[in-house]
Formats: structure tokens, C-alpha cells, sequence
């Protein structure tokens, strides 16, 4: 598979780390990247690419799942580092709203979830956490008991991937769909994909969901 190239030195170092799963240097290279005054969001995303390659890795039966939670370890770590200056950015210049999201049932994957939650507390929006392997009808109802504007689904694996489609299906059942709007992220996730199923936008990482979510809630 085709690795990530980065033009600043320190990210390089850290997607490197991340796919090398070097759980010891990973957090040592954030805190360089942060004391040399890299741009946060780029350090996040070299995090984020990293992470994926991993999950890529692990799906083509490359890694095991043993490393893949180390490196999602490593992840973590690092990222106690990185949220307090993310809750310091100024983002939350768009509408804000209620977000429910979820790592979609039969995946156990919870980087880019958080990374995404982060994101949108950081950006002013009320973001409620559901976790991950999480059904279909259990998220439509706590969209509806916590009064959510957008359903978030996230994805790293594939086969989690009919659950999305279930759920959009399960709303127009309910006579709901019109009520929520329903984006999805994650390494299994492609543009393609999200129209074909008739959900309401992509965000390939966390900070373009941002900008996804403030549109579609201002278009609302």
C-alpha cells in the first residue's frame, strides 16, 4: 500500500512511527512537533494518517489486532498532548448544533471517533459519544431522546459498512429522515459510498467534518 509523504520533517517522523507502531517515540515526536510550533491540524492529521495505515494494514491481514491496539495506544497518548491546544482553537464560527456519533456496529475502532469528537467540542457543537459497535436503531434513538441535529458514523472497517445503510433505511422507515442530517467518516468510508446509500456527506478527517457540519446545518 501507498505510504503518506509530509513536507515538514517532525510529521514525517510521526506517520512513520505510527505505521512502524513504535509506541515509544510516537508521543516524544508530538511534543517536538508541538515545541517546534507546528500547526496543530497537521500534526493531527500526520496522527490520523498513520492510524489509518495501520487499520489498512490490519484489514489486508498485513498486522493483528494486538498491534493494531498499540498503535491506537500510542495514538491516545499523543493525543493528550494535542487536545488541550484543539480545545484552544477558536473554530466555532459556524452554526453550532447537537451531534450524536458512533463507530458503526461490528467495528471496534475508537481513534477517529475521538479525534472527531475533539474536534467539534472544539468547535462549539454539543457532541454526544455513543462509542463503538453500535446498532443501527440504538443510535436513531438517542438521536431522538437527545434532540440531535446530525448523526455521525464512523467506520474503519468495511464490514461495518451495510450497518450505514440499515440506519438510513431505518429512519425512512421511522418517517425520520428528513429530521437528521447523516455524515460519515473513517478509513472504510468513500464518497462514493455515502451517496450511493443517500447519507448526507463525507468528511475524509476530522477537521473537514467540521466544515461539513457547520454547512449543511447553515444550508439547513
Amino acid at each position: 500500500m501507498e505510504l503518506q509523504k509530509f513536507d515538514i520533517e517532525v510529521l514525517e517522523k510521526i506517520y512513520t512511527s505510527m505505521v512502524e507502531i513504535d509506541v515509544d517515540s510516537t508521543p516524544k515526536l508530538v511534543q517536538q512537533a508541538i515545541e517546534d510550533k507546528v500547526d496543530v491540524l497537521a500534526i493531527l492529521d500526520a496522527l490520523t494518517k498513520g492510524i489509518n495505515t495501520v487499520g489498512d494494514k490490519f484489514e489486508a491481514l498485513e498486522c493483528f489486532l494486538p498491534e493494531l491496539i498499540t498503535a491506537a495506544g500510542a495514538m491516545e497518548e499523543s493525543m493528550v498532548f494535542l487536545r488541550p491546544l484543539l480545545d484552544e482553537l477558536n473554530l466555532a464560527d459556524g452554526n453550532s448544533g447537537t451531534i450524536v456519533i458512533a463507530t458503526l456496529q461490528g467495528d471496534i475502532h475508537d481513534i477517529g471517533r475521538n479525534i472527531a469528537t475533539v474536534m467539534l467540542k472544539a468547535s462549539g457543537f454539543k457532541v454526544i459519544d455513543l462509542g463503538h459497535d453500535v446498532k443501527p436503531d440504538v443510535i436513531i434513538q438517542k438521536a431522538e431522546e437527545l434532540g440531535a441535529d446530525v448523526i455521525g458514523l464512523s467506520s474503519l472497517l468495511t464490514t461495518s459498512l451495510p450497518f450505514s445503510r440499515d440506519l438510513i433505511n431505518l429512519l425512512k422507515e421511522q418517517k425520520l429522515r428528513e429530521k437528521y442530517k447523516v455524515v460519515m467518516g473513517g478509513g472504510a468510508v468513500t464518497p462514493d459510498y455515502v451517496e450511493k446509500i443517500g447519507a448526507d456527506g463525507f468528511a475524509g478527517d476530522a477537521a473537514n467534518g467540521v466544515r461539513l457540519i457547520r454547512r449543511i446545518l447553515a444550508e439547513a
